[in-house]
């Protein structure tokens, strides 16, 4: 098998507990390359739990979680090494100083006039462009930190609560962009929400958990397009 037919993320048997309570146990699952997972479900379903156990934030209390056939490293204290082209999208990672665009000039360089056009250009949403990112609201705040993910262009993007606070049109352009980046470039893209019928558009795969079991997977048919092998 070669290395783009080995699975991202393969789960054997998973289970993680808080205490004497099972909040998450999976049989066996695959994620697979340059696709757009949705991992949905009621509150307090396990959502959360399976993005942070991805993201390598939570230990398992058995089973095995396989990154390109790889068990993740461990640094001398036991603690999980992530590699670093797995992003765990959090509004943590874009800090409060500066403005949106100085933020995101200081990140991406040249390519910083591209991002502008593509997400700040239209309407009202061109004056976050020049707002202190300490001002933005909770929305523009996930909004930069989903832009910031996106376009640090990673092997595989994980995004807990996606869209909690993003209005109509700022989702289904996210939306849209996440399908497109999937396809385009490879990455493998996945997120957790409560509300499945706000991700139309973006996802390839659903995922429902329920009280912490995988209850349904559904695919999602879409037109063919060329694919980075990543």
């Amino acid at each position: 098998m070669n290395r783009v037919q080995i699975p991202i993320f393969e789960l054997k048997d998973i289970k993680v507990g808080y205490g004497d309570r099972t909040v998450l146990k999976i049989g066996n699952f695959k994620f697979h390359r340059g696709t757009v997972y949705g991992v949905v479900g009621t509150l307090a379903c396990g959502k959360s739990t399976f993005i942070k156990l991805l993201a390598g934030r939570i230990e398992m209390a058995g089973g095995e979680l396989l990154y390109e056939g790889n068990y993740f490293q461990k640094n001398w204290r036991g603690k999980i090494k992530m590699p670093e082209e797995i992003l765990y999208c959090e509004t943590s990672m874009i800090g409060s100083g500066g403005k949106v665009r100085t933020f995101l000039k200081d990140r991406f360089g040249d390519r910083v006039q591209q991002i502008k056009k593509q997400y700040y250009s239209n309407g009202p949403r061109s004056s976050e462009w020049d707002r202190p990112i300490s001002t933005l609201s909770r929305g523009q705040t996930e909004k930069l930190s989903l832009v910031t993910g996106i376009e640090s262009d990673p092997k595989v993007l994980l995004i807990d609560d996606y869209g909690s606070h993003l209005d109509y049109d700022t989702m289904r352009d996210l939306n849209k962009k996440l399908n497109h980046v999937a396809r385009s470039r490879g990455v493998t893209i996945i997120l957790a929400s409560s509300r499945p019928k706000d991700l139309r558009g973006a996802l390839s795969v659903q995922v429902s958990l329920d009280n912490g079991h995988l209850s349904q997977v559904r695919s999602f048919k879409r037109p063919e397009q060329p694919r980075s092998k990543r």
